[in-house]
């Protein structure tokens, strides 16, 4: 309840989004699960950067005591590199989700089921191994993001917030 309470003046101080009968709120729900996705963007912006930053400190680290101190140099960072890629394209689709979500638009809430339900199948196999060494911190994780997972494809199910997301297209002025 208290956290209702504490989200309930944000409700009310949102901007306004323009709909077909006039100007509507936009949910609380739709601007968490955006912001959601922003923070979640940023995070694996910040992961890509210190891979590159770690494979560079890696590289330096197989190449130290060598002759030529180069070659794990480059051989890290092109690890760290690699691995900074990915994770760069991934929080650009994510970004582009939670932009979509912000603005009602049908594709950004496919595109953000799409995302819960990849995280989902992604978390589930690793709840078969929560009774390992350190598993059990990793594990609660792991739960916390397949809950976040199961509200935000129950939440955009909903008839009522998928309405929001199927109106039509105004014509341009």
């Amino acid at each position: 309840m208290l956290l209702l309470d504490l989200l309930l003046p944000v409700y009310y101080c949102l901007p306004e989004i323009e709909t077909k009968g006039g100007l509507v709120m936009r949910p609380t729900g739709i601007v968490l699960i955006a912001l959601y996705h922003f923070v979640s963007a940023l995070f694996l912006v910040l992961l890509a950067v210190s891979l590159v930053v770690g494979g560079s400190v890696l590289g330096a680290m197989f190449g130290a005591g060598h002759e030529n101190a180069m070659g794990g140099l480059n051989i890290g960072l092109l690890i760290g590199m690699v691995g900074a890629v990915f994770f760069v394209f991934f929080a650009l689709i994510v970004a582009v989700a939670g932009y979509g979500i912000w603005s009602l638009r049908e594709w950004g809430r496919i595109l953000s089921l799409g995302l819960a339900a990849i995280s989902l199948l992604l978390s589930l196999p690793g709840l078969f191994f929560m009774g390992l060494h350190l598993s059990l911190f990793f594990g609660g994780l792991r739960l916390f993001r397949i809950a976040i997972s199961v509200l935000i494809i129950w939440y955009l199910m909903q008839p009522q917030i998928r309405a929001l997301f199927q109106k039509t297209a105004l014509p341009r002025p």
